[in-house]
């Protein structure tokens, strides 16, 4: 983020393991960080601001007079963190910091995105510089986008968002209405009508939005046939997931894959015989 990390002074990432907790700081410059614990739990004290970091979370700490890391308290701790020099607080940054949660879960894109930079080492070339650069900017977009997301998570209810979860992890199976109401303890229509509120959609609406997003993945970055796919993704046909995919994409799957620059890997076009020694 440009405007929260000043890019002219660029970002450093760094690791670190406390076998048996340790203290960071306090650090009197200026800096933004974002910090992640992997293992053990993380206290932040940021302008005498205290946030407890748990093992799995992340969070973005920016200080004005100094910034204290105290981690494990005594127990095995590991954290990475991602650092740079402030940009200018304006009014709007000011409000993006409060308006996001102090702290989220590490996810696969964030912790993909910290472990590059962390390996791209402490090395100092043009090239590298920018890469790491990039990198940084690229970690701290995706914190914000997913502390946005985090941040409107919290004011769904909980049945909805356990319904939610639930297609997205079982929509291979058949998922009705009545049963996804019994497993959040509401009835069908009135879980249909806060779903919709809350979501934008109806929860079979949604399902066949997850459905079509994993089967427009799977044309495009599998070798499976079109007939395997549908089945894969919970149609009940291949005729039935080609009209979907039509509609809602305005292309046939054939012609997803065809126009996507979907290519079958060699070891399939070519029956090719890998050997390792």
């Amino acid at each position: 983020m440009q405007t929260i990390v000043d890019p002219e002074h660029g970002f450093t990432f760094g690791e670190a393991m406390y076998s048996a907790g340790g203290v960071y700081g306090p650090l009197r410059n200026r800096y933004v960080t974002l910090l992640l614990v992997h293992e053990g739990t993380a206290r932040v004290t940021c302008d005498e601001e205290v946030t407890i970091v748990d093992s799995g979370e992340c969070g973005v700490f920016r200080n004005e007079r100094q910034v204290l890391f105290e981690y494990g308290n005594g127990d095995r701790c590991r954290v990475s963190w991602c650092e740079g020099s402030p940009g200018l607080l304006t009014d709007s940054i000011a409000r993006l910091l409060r308006e996001v949660p102090a702290k989220i879960p590490i996810s696969e894109p964030l912790e993909a995105l910290q472990r590059l930079g962390v390996e791209l080492g402490s090395g100092s070339t043009a090239n590298l510089n920018m890469l790491r650069n990039a990198l940084g900017q690229a970690l701290y977009a995706a914190y914000f986008h997913e502390a946005h997301v985090s941040e409107r998570d919290r004011h769904i209810p909980r049945p909805v968002h356990r319904a939610r979860n639930y297609i997205e992890e079982n929509s291979e199976k058949d998922v009705t209405i009545n049963s996804l109401a019994a497993l959040v303890a509401r009835t069908p229509q009135h879980l249909i009508l806060s779903f919709r509120k809350h979501i934008g959609v109806t929860p079979a609406r949604y399902l066949w939005q997850v459905r079509a997003k994993r089967a427009r993945h799977l044309l495009l970055h599998s070798g499976l046939t079109i007939a395997e796919i549908a089945y894969q993704c919970g149609y009940k046909n291949p005729y039935h997931f080609s009209r979907q995919i039509k509609q809602l994409f305005g292309m046939s799957p054939t012609e997803v894959r065809a126009n996507m620059g979907y290519h079958k890997p060699s070891e399939v076009a070519e029956d090719t015989v890998d050997i390792a020694y």
